[in-house]
């Protein structure tokens, strides 16, 4: 099948495609109007419908007084007086309709037993059900709205309570005719409208050879719905809405019936246009498509005849007229370009031995420079080859001999070379030599490349985590008015053994842990966590700081596998008496600065946790004066070393204590950190540091429960198991 014929198909096809689309559309969205029209067209006629009925409720409402103030009528009806009531009423009834109010007037019994009915037939029956006019007489209430009697008439009523001085004597019932309310709808909504049972006999309305027309065409089951009706000769709009006399028994079917015939018509019309119009417009675009495409396409015939003919060696042929500047007319062009190409390469097919011969030297010389890329062994080896090759092509003869094989070639092989192939012989077995040797020097280097991606995983997982380390630390502190405290650690390697941590034991104690791991890096930091998550567990559990190294120790020595241990230091700070107990487990004393100088805490000689189990640790307290700071620290502090080998120490440690100003724990810390650095200088770091200042205030109110005198002079020591 020729390309044009796949094209015209192909576009045919896309617009009979396009064209169903935006028929399928259409119709999708004039289903989304009609719906929506009626959607609106039902809510507006019950709406129409309910104030139409509301509006003669009303007017009876008005004229109510007329039943309501004939205390004659409603001594009758109490009395039961038969007579009264047939004379009564028929008053009543005669100045009701003298001034218009409604077209039937009843009368019922407390129980719903018809009294009087101004309708004359032979078995009367109330225009309300007996159980909506007890309800009504029980109630003490007017009802409203639509009833029906025994003879299925239909009617708009309201209930009126006939009242005595001994209560409710009965009910009087004032009644529009259903016709009236029917002949209102009709003027205002300009449509016929019927009332029928579910059966489809009709109860009311004036159309009733329309509805013995439509009756057949309308499903009075399917309510809230507009429905069309197509009889052959007119086509009508149906709206059937549910009718139920909530007066009385009767179920219903309102239905609003209106002539569309002429709007039906018109929109057939539009509908065969509409098609004509795409049809014609399709065969329009296909038969224009089809002379196009043949006049377009001629160009590219011309050249494919061309082309075959060059093929088998005819230069003598070209495309005379290859006109127009689209893709077809560009692919003559080009034929007619590549003709021209072929003839300038026959002739010049002599020149091109110059141009190899130059070419061949650019190739050694290229070749030269790339083995100067290998190390200085291989660059020897692949220079000598090349020579070796030079040497070998230059000793053939001119005509075609048999050639021995190659150096490195396969035993056996031979290459058949003329004097017009040897450079390409050349550069074949060069370059394959050199490829030998270039591939294996990539090789090491790619193994070198492979262990430095390898160092750099390993640091980027140590650096992982150091980070998800320093995320165990506090990154807030305890809350308080009575106390600040601070805290920094920075490890030697990437990851480290040192840790602190701040946590509240209750309302008024809060708990301060700093400890050192034996070892450095990885191992240290698993023992590190270890160690945090059993103290954090363990800190609510025991109350006393020695009892909690206690439990710490035995835990850590019954499962260390490893046989590393932890210096610990753990003080509980009380904010109602500033008592500060602690119990030190083999770690640096803290550092106490208040208004009787600078000084190492009293220790309480504990070894460090992990090493022996069944260990008993002693604890000391001492009471915090408001002003005071307590400096809690590693050994990575004081064994810092400079470039004279020279540590930190605890001197230094003093000196820079009794050296810093008033100023928040924080910036004590940084401080601390911000001297041993400047000590150590270039000296790398050989230890985590860490370091936390706790600052106490004056405890607020009367909660002081410790009357010792402060300082130093009140640290006391006591062994606990």
């Amino acid at each position: 099948m020729l390309l044009r014929t796949r094209i015209g198909l192909f576009v045919a096809l896309t617009f009979a495609v396009v064209c169903a689309s935006l028929a399928f559309a259409a119709f999708k969205r004039e289903e989304l109007i009609r719906a929506q029209y009626s959607d609106e067209l039902i809510a507006d006629q019950s709406t129409l419908w309910r104030k139409i009925t509301d509006q003669l409720i009303q007017r009876m409402e008005d004229k109510a007084w007329v039943v309501a103030e004939s205390d004659a009528f409603v001594r009758a009806v109490r009395q039961r007086d038969r007579a009264a009531i047939q004379r009564l009423g028929a008053d009543i009834t005669a100045q009701l309709q003298d001034i218009g109010v409604v077209t039937r007037f009843d009368a019922v019994y407390p129980d719903g037993a018809l009294a009087y009915s101004s309708r004359s037939v032979l078995f009367q029956t109330p225009i309300v059900a007996a159980g909506a006019a007890r309800d009504a007489v029980r109630d003490d209430v007017r009802i409203r709205g639509v009833g029906n009697d025994g003879q299925r008439n239909v009617a708009v009523v309201l209930g009126i309570p006939l009242r005595d001085a001994a209560g409710v004597a009965g009910l009087g019932l004032y009644a529009t005719d259903i016709e009236e309310a029917i002949a209102e709808m009709e003027r205002v909504a300009r449509s016929s409208v019927l009332i029928a049972n579910r059966r489809g006999r009709l109860l009311a309305g004036s159309a009733r050879e329309l509805w013995d027309t439509l009756g057949s065409f309308v499903n009075l089951i399917d309510v809230n719905t507009l429905q069309t009706a197509d009889t052959g000769e007119r086509v009508y709009s149906a709206v059937v809405l549910p009718q139920r006399a909530d007066l009385g028994s009767l179920v219903a079917r309102f239905v609003s019936i209106k002539d569309v015939t002429l709007l039906a018509s018109q929109q057939e019309r539009v509908g065969q246009v509409t098609i004509v119009v795409l049809a014609v417009f399709l065969v329009v675009i296909l038969v224009g498509l089809g002379y196009y495409l043949s006049r377009s396409f001629t160009p590219l015939s011309e050249g494919v005849r061309v082309l075959n003919a060059l093929s088998r060696g005819d230069l003598g042929v070209q495309i005379e007229d290859a006109g127009g500047r689209d893709e077809v007319g560009r692919i003559a062009d080009a034929v007619n370009v590549f003709r021209a190409h072929l003839i300038a390469i026959d002739r010049f097919r002599g020149s091109r031995e110059r141009q190899r011969s130059r070419q061949e030297r650019f190739i050694r010389r290229e070749m030269t420079q790339l083995a100067d890329t290998l190390d200085e062994e291989e660059r020897a080896k692949v220079l000598e080859e090349l020579e070796q090759l030079e040497r070998q092509v230059h000793d053939e003869p001119g005509e075609e001999t048999g050639a021995p094989a190659a150096p490195g070639a396969p035993e056996g092989a031979s290459v058949d070379l003329a004097r017009g192939s040897s450079s390409l012989a050349m550069m074949a077995l060069a370059f394959r030599k050199m490829s030998d040797r270039v591939r294996d020097q990539n090789f090491r280097l790619r193994e070198a490349l492979q262990a430095k991606n390898a160092l750099i995983a390993l640091q980027k997982e140590l650096d992982i985590a150091a980070r998800v380390q320093l995320s165990l630390l506090p990154e807030t502190m305890p809350s308080s008015d009575v106390f600040e405290v601070a805290g920094a650690m920075k490890p030697a390697k990437e990851v480290g053994g040192d840790f602190y941590d701040f946590f509240r034991l209750d309302r008024h104690r809060v708990g301060i842990v700093v400890a050192d791991v034996s070892g450095k890096g990885v191992p240290a930091a698993l023992f590190m966590v270890m160690a945090r998550t059993l103290m954090r567990a363990t800190a609510r559990q025991v109350d006393s700081p020695g009892q909690f190294l206690a439990a710490i120790n035995d835990f850590l020595e019954q499962n260390n596998d490893e046989q590393l241990f932890v210096t610990v230091f753990y003080g509980v700070l009380d904010e109602r008496s500033g008592r500060f107990t602690y119990a030190n487990g083999g770690h640096n004393p803290p550092i106490l600065a208040d208004g009787n100088g600078v000084r190492p805490l009293r220790t309480t000689d504990g070894v460090a946790l992990g090493m022996f189990g069944q260990l008993d640790y002693a604890e000391a307290s001492v009471e915090l004066t408001p002003g005071a700071r307590l400096i809690l620290i590693t050994d990575g502090v004081t064994e810092a070393f400079n470039t004279r080998s020279e540590d930190f120490g605890e001197r230094r440690l003093l000196d820079t204590a009794r050296a810093l100003p008033d100023q928040r724990p924080d910036e004590d810390v940084r401080d601390i950190v911000a001297a041993v650095e400047t000590f150590a200088g270039e000296e790398p770091q050989f230890d985590d540091i860490t370091c936390v200042v706790l600052a106490f205030k004056d405890p607020k109110g009367d909660d002081k429960d410790d009357e010792g005198p402060p300082g130093a002079d009140n640290e006391t020591t006591e062994e606990v198991a």
